[in-house]
């Protein structure tokens, strides 16, 4: 720690009240991060650490099984999701990691924490492709149209509904009944 810091906080840590602005103040992604899910302990369970699980795994991001515990594995897919979005990559689940991630998941492409198929089978119509029978399912038809999709817009071809090809399809998505309001 430089000078200037030290001096900084032996005079203006008085001003700061709580522990979490002290922190906050020392090491800002980790305090937002506090202020997101809460205290994050490596290899503790928490509730909130296992939603940001399932929305990464969500977004094609590899984790494992989600298990509320924030471990490396976790840590590497926030880097990567960050990294995808033009975030800071702080491997931190800061404020504007998490207001991507609401982008996400309040979007049309998810209903009740979990892949609306239906939604991207439509906007996958929409942009000209067909996935055949609109049923809700990522079947091979549906795959084959995705990598379609997904190569006619630069993507990796793939056939998975990663972030990069849910943000390209939003352009042909329908936004649901309650979000258009």
């Amino acid at each position: 720690m430089n000078m200037w810091r030290l001096v900084f906080l032996i005079i203006f840590i008085p001003a700061l009240t709580g522990c979490d602005r002290i922190y906050t103040f020392l090491h800002k992604p980790g305090g937002e991060e506090r202020q997101v899910l809460g205290v994050v302990e490596f290899d503790v369970y928490n509730p909130r650490v296992e939603l940001i699980q399932k929305y990464l795994r969500l977004l094609g991001y590899h984790i494992g099984r989600p298990d509320g515990k924030f471990g490396a594995g976790t840590r590497d897919a926030v880097a990567k999701f960050q990294a995808d979005e033009d975030i800071e990559v702080t491997r931190f689940v800061d404020k504007a990691t998490w207001a991507k991630l609401q982008e996400y998941i309040q979007g049309p492409f998810v209903r009740k924490d979990a892949l609306n198929a239906r939604a991207v089978q439509k906007a996958l119509v929409k942009a000209g492709f067909d996935p055949g029978r609109l049923d809700g399912q990522l079947g091979g038809q549906t795959k084959s149209a995705l990598k379609g999709f997904q190569r006619e817009h630069g993507l990796t071809p793939d056939g998975l509904t990663g972030s990069k090809t849910l943000r390209a399809l939003l352009p042909y998505a329908t936004q649901p009944a309650a979000a258009a309001k």
